[in-house]
């Protein structure tokens, strides 16, 4: 058994190497926590630069990617608009031709005589009558007059008619008559031709600036 008064005098010595090695532990602790520490922030200063360049790159490409959505929507809403302008252009020529912006004198008594022409119809006389009465409150077209006097066979006469019946111009016969000439060919024989006068308004859209 342990001597009682030699344990009181070995008991400072005991609590002295106990501190002792409690010292040397907890100065080890502290030796790996400041080394975990430096090299956490070691870590956090080196890789930081990196995440903020990477992050930076990653919000860049979020960016362009939602501007080439934009752009690929705006270019496919300009795709659509042009076949709806291609497929609208096509028919603004069919009702340009028929019912024009302007007077088009020429192509309006043009598309006539082409219609004698084709009926193989000889023309006397063309003339254009503008009509007095444009710009009426209540309208909003224009219309002038043509007046044709030709010549030919009954058949021819009655083509010219159903052209005019399918023609693609705008326009209103208003008066059509009809005669018969006698005329002699070689002094013997006697050709019967039907002589046609046509009056037929070409109706256009005015220019609203003049």
């Amino acid at each position: 058994m342990i001597d009682t008064k030699n344990w009181f005098q070995l008991r400072p010595m005991y609590s002295y190497i106990r501190k002792q090695a409690e010292n040397e532990k907890f100065l080890k602790y502290l030796e790996v926590s400041g080394t975990f520490a430096l090299i956490a922030i070691f870590l956090f200063f080196a890789i930081m630069p990196t995440m903020t360049t990477i992050f930076s790159l990653l919000g860049e490409i979020k960016s362009k990617e939602a501007y080439i959505k934009k752009v690929d929507l705006k270019i496919n809403n300009i795709i659509k608009a042009q076949e709806s302008y291609s497929q609208v252009q096509e028919k603004y020529y069919l009702i340009e031709d028929s019912f024009p912006t302007l007077a088009r004198y020429y192509n309006g008594t043009s598309n006539l005589a082409t219609l004698f022409k084709e009926s193989s119809m000889s023309i006397n006389q063309i003339s254009i009558n503008l009509n007095e009465n444009k710009n009426k409150a209540n309208e909003f077209y224009d219309s002038y007059q043509v007046n044709i006097v030709g010549e030919g066979q009954y058949s021819s006469v009655l083509d010219v008619v159903k052209k005019m019946l399918n023609n693609r111009r705008l326009l209103n016969a208003s008066n059509i008559r009809i005669g018969k000439l006698d005329t002699k060919k070689n002094d013997q024989d006697i050709s019967k031709t039907i002589q046609i006068n046509l009056s037929s308004d070409l109706y256009f859209l005015p220019d609203n600036n003049e």
